[in-house]
């Protein structure tokens, strides 16, 4: 009965407070929807970080004078590397070959050969993501006489790295400031609702109702509004999210978690907002 009571008197409370507890709601959603963005953002290019690992992080182009014993033998000792995961060999003919599909048959004709070196992809582990592990690995290979050039194929995924650190420092960041924002905000709006509610409150006091009996409307209410900005935050997210995946299947990878960790969040801060504007009154 008491349940249904702080129930009742939680959506009493929005009625009567109605523009600060649209206000409260909105910023809460607002800020959720920020942090939401970050979170996911950050979640897909920690992915598209791991994706490009997956590709070969090595390419080594062989010397022209090279064996096809020495070809054989270098590929073994590439393949016992520390680091080294897998090692694929490209033929000059294949090259020449993915050359010619890229850019014409006719390209090589003026040529008296095929100027296109042999060459390895190396992929490597995990491990040697580091940018001081591949320089380290690919300094040694260029000592090596039979080998003509190491290249990295590392730009574009350093890049992401040090926009995946910031991104996680920025979510951070972030997240304090929207758990304060949403705080202050639920905070007040609840603080409001108490100021004008203190006769009522004083009555109840004097008819024996316990200050947990009188806090639990305002809990609810507090947890109340931010359902309602998670919610919001929650249905505009994963909107935005299919739309992009249908014009663009694959862009965005949401993980469940997320999704419901905006609705708890949303509570979560109502909770605590709540709890905090009563410590004066209750």
């Amino acid at each position: 009965m008491s349940l249904l009571y702080s129930i009742k008197e939680a959506f009493a409370g929005f009625a009567k407070a109605r523009v600060s507890t649209a206000i409260t709601v909105f910023t809460v959603f607002f800020l959720l929807l920020i942090l939401s963005l970050v979170v996911i953002l950050s979640f897909n290019m920690n992915r598209l970080v791991t994706v490009l690992n997956a590709k070969y992080d090595l390419q080594i182009f062989l010397a022209n004078t090279i064996t096809e014993v020495e070809i054989k033998q270098l590929k073994n000792e590439l393949i016992d590397m520390d680091g080294v995961i897998n090692v694929d060999y490209i033929s000059k003919e294949a090259a020449a070959a993915e050359f010619k599909k890229e850019f014409g048959d006719d390209i090589f004709d003026a040529l008296e050969e095929n100027p296109l070196p042999a060459s390895f992809s190396i992929q490597l582990s995990d491990d040697t993501n580091n940018r001081t592990s591949v320089d380290t690995i690919a300094a040694q290979l260029e000592k090596r006489p039979e080998i003509d050039e190491v290249v990295l194929n590392q730009g574009a995924l350093n890049i992401l790295v040090k926009f995946s650190s910031i991104s996680k420092i920025v979510m951070y960041v972030l997240a304090f400031f929207v758990f304060l924002g949403s705080f202050f905000m639920i905070s007040n709006t609840i603080r409001l609702i108490i100021i004008a509610r203190q006769q009522i409150i004083a009555t109840m006091k004097l008819v024996g109702a316990t200050n947990a009996f009188i806090r639990r409307p305002f809990i609810l209410e507090g947890m109340l509004q931010g359902l309602l900005g998670g919610l919001i935050a929650f249905c505009i997210i994963y909107a935005v999210v299919n739309l992009l995946n249908v014009q663009w299947p694959g862009l965005l990878v949401v993980p469940q978690p997320i999704y419901w960790g905006i609705i708890v969040a949303g509570l979560f801060f109502g909770f605590v907002g709540s709890q905090f504007a009563m410590k004066r009154f209750l």
